[in-house]
């Protein structure tokens, strides 16, 4: 059961990073980008830099015109995509594939991870405010693509992005999920507070991207780590068998 808002904050940090009380748990859910490989491969910044130029070449500005634009929509609709859409009908397909064709080639193979996601009893699922293709490239270059039964993207989200309830709710239906037997590890903290609402197990993966500090210790969030492969083999090792 997912501990309610007082119990966490009453426990030590410490605690919080304590790989245990997943035993109920039959589907694990994993954001995509700085979550499944660490931020320090730097994706994300290809991506910001061919959204900036499809908001340059599309709407015809300049770099700075454009970058400035890519953040106000972002700040306005969720994405800067959804911005482009609503206010200049943008082809959201044709805009997931270019801001999409980057070199994954900073992510490593990871037998770790994948040897723990062999290993963890029930459905293993990619929820993600990118793209099937991406979701994808970035899975293969792992070696963990074998060990998930499906990504829900960005599309299938009906281009409603974390952490707007919409697609939580979307996620759930098309997948059967039981919330509350079901955990979802993210990299950015408000994108766990819907989850822990609808009764999820929440776990931060802690980066140092500026954009996922704020709200790290908030309440919503039940347990926390470092290193993502690391610690699901230590879940892995703790769950008993099924």
């Amino acid at each position: 059961m997912t501990a309610t808002p007082e119990t966490v904050a009453a426990t030590p940090p410490g605690a919080r990073s304590r790989p245990a009380g997943f035993d109920h748990v039959d589907t694990w859910i994993f954001d995509l980008d700085n979550t499944l490989y660490p931020a320090s491969c730097r994706l994300f910044d290809q991506v910001e830099r061919l959204i900036g130029a499809y908001v340059a070449q599309h709407l015809n500005l300049d770099a700075e015109q454009a970058h400035r634009l890519q953040k106000q929509y972002f700040q306005d609709y969720g994405t800067t995509m959804n911005g482009l859409m609503l206010r200049h009908g943008v082809d959201p397909h044709h805009y997931l594939e270019f801001v999409h064709a980057i070199d994954v080639s900073p992510v490593l193979p990871s037998p770790t991870l994948a040897g723990a996601l062999a290993r963890l009893p029930g459905r293993k699922l990619i929820y993600t405010n990118g793209s099937v293709a991406h979701a994808e490239r970035v899975m293969d270059r792992l070696g963990v693509r074998e060990h998930f039964s499906g990504i829900f993207d960005i599309v299938a989200g009906k281009f409603e992005p974390k952490p707007k309830e919409s697609s939580y709710r979307a996620l759930i239906e098309r997948h059967g999920i039981e919330p509350t037997r079901a955990v979802l590890f993210e990299d950015l903290p408000q994108n766990l507070e819907p989850a822990a609402a609808m009764g999820m197990v929440t776990v931060l993966v802690r980066t140092d991207s500026p954009w996922a500090q704020a709200g790290r210790d908030a309440s919503h969030i039940d347990h926390v780590t470092d290193d993502l492969a690391g610690w699901l083999v230590e879940i892995a090792d703790k769950l008993p068998p099924r």
